[in-house]
């Protein structure tokens, strides 16, 4: 397993191929609100196993010490394998090497013991996001 930032085309379209596998495909998010205005300002990072795209995640700069990391994703056949977890601590790492002190992000309800692991906390109240139950959440890195 090894995890990069995407620093050129093919990764990042491999996060994107990722992203619309579980979004789009299995979550049903209207494919024209998976890709956002946010897209080039964000880090993005790509998990390989055996050299084959397995899951992403994004990260972009609220302020000078909070980020939000959005659109966590594993392919499903790699999932139970702790590539989520392996995801969110190298964001907490690299974002804390960068400065930052704190982590946001809005997860699907369902996800809520999985950040809550990670040290996340809840800070709002459930809505909807593409018709699925989120809830904020933040962590001091």
């Amino acid at each position: 397993m090894n995890i990069y930032i995407t620093d050129d085309k093919k990764y990042y379209d491999d996060c994107v191929d990722i992203r619309n596998k579980v979004f789009v495909e299995e979550q049903g998010v209207p494919a024209d609100l998976e890709l956002d205005e946010y897209e080039e300002e964000c880090v993005h990072i790509i998990l390989l196993f055996n050299d084959e795209p397995a899951g992403t995640v994004r990260y972009r700069v609220l302020d000078d010490s909070t980020i939000k990391v959005e659109r966590m994703a594993v392919l499903k056949e790699y999932r139970k394998l702790g590539f989520g977890h392996n995801l969110m601590t190298f964001v907490h790492i690299h974002a804390r090497q960068q400065g930052y002190v704190w982590a946001k992000l809005g997860a699907q309800t369902h996800a809520i013991k999985f950040y809550n692991k990670l040290g996340y906390e809840k800070f709002s109240d459930e809505y909807l996001d593409t018709n699925i139950p989120h809830i904020d959440m933040i962590k001091q890195l």
